[in-house]
């Protein structure tokens, strides 16, 4: 009972926030430059996770701008993950989300400003279309950041990555920066109300470069990179 209180409590601080600050940022963007709106967007998503009672650690750091295109792969654990990526790297980057996220108000009206990549998994034509789109971003030295899970995660273990982000990389033939969760299955777990205090690390690991362009070059690098997370991934006590 306490903790469903508790988690009420977080749940309705955390949503309040996330509201008010996305009014503000879409009524800033128009107006402000790229770095002020990427100052912003970092602060809005630490202060919702903070008013949802979760703690950012980040460890590492992404290359300098002028090191050229690359893509961030994180696992998908929970509906905080954009927060999260957000509060760690603000307008530095951008995403690729399901074209129905831009339908939903407020949150899709945020992500088309702030030019996340709309995928379909309806259309096999659209996909190709938002494939290009990333693989364009990726040549023009863009950072483009990619859950190639495709879902969250109900059981609290990574599942298999798909293979499409990889085989971007290797045609844009530009490295992958592995990103490492540790505490994000803790705070919360998809599929269960429970909302629990505490502190989720973001861990950049180096960059990782395909040895080629083909299929076998994107296989091979998808498993260096799902290894390089599931160690990084490893909970320790601070992050319980």
């Amino acid at each position: 009972m306490i903790q469903a209180v508790r988690s009420t409590g977080l749940w309705i601080a955390g949503f309040s926030v996330f509201i008010v600050g996305a009014i503000g940022f879409l009524l800033l963007a128009p107006l402000a430059k790229e770095r002020r709106r990427g100052s912003y967007l970092r602060k809005w998503c630490r202060l919702t996770l903070r008013s949802a009672g979760i703690r950012l650690h980040v460890e590492g750091h992404l290359p300098d701008r002028g090191s050229g295109g690359f893509v961030i792969v994180a696992p998908h654990v929970n509906l905080f993950d954009p927060l999260v990526l957000g509060a760690a790297f603000g307008g530095d980057v951008r995403g690729v989300e399901l074209e129905s996220h831009f339908r939903w108000p407020l949150y899709g009206w945020v992500i088309r400003l702030v030019g996340n990549i709309p995928l379909s998994h309806s259309s096999p034509i659209r996909s190709r279309q938002s494939m290009r789109t990333v693989e364009d971003a990726l040549r023009a030295g863009e950072r483009v950041v990619i859950l190639p899970e495709g879902h969250r995660t109900r059981t609290g273990k990574r599942g298999p990555f798909g293979l499409w982000a990889f085989r971007v990389a290797a045609r844009a033939n530009v490295p992958v920066a592995p990103v490492a969760f540790r505490g994000a299955v803790e705070r919360h777990r998809t599929g269960s109300f429970d909302l629990r205090p505490g502190c989720w690390t973001v861990h950049t690991l180096p960059l990782l470069h395909p040895t080629g362009t083909a299929r076998e070059d994107a296989d091979l690098l998808r498993e260096r990179v799902e290894r390089a997370i599931d160690i990084a991934g490893r909970d320790t006590p601070e992050n319980t």
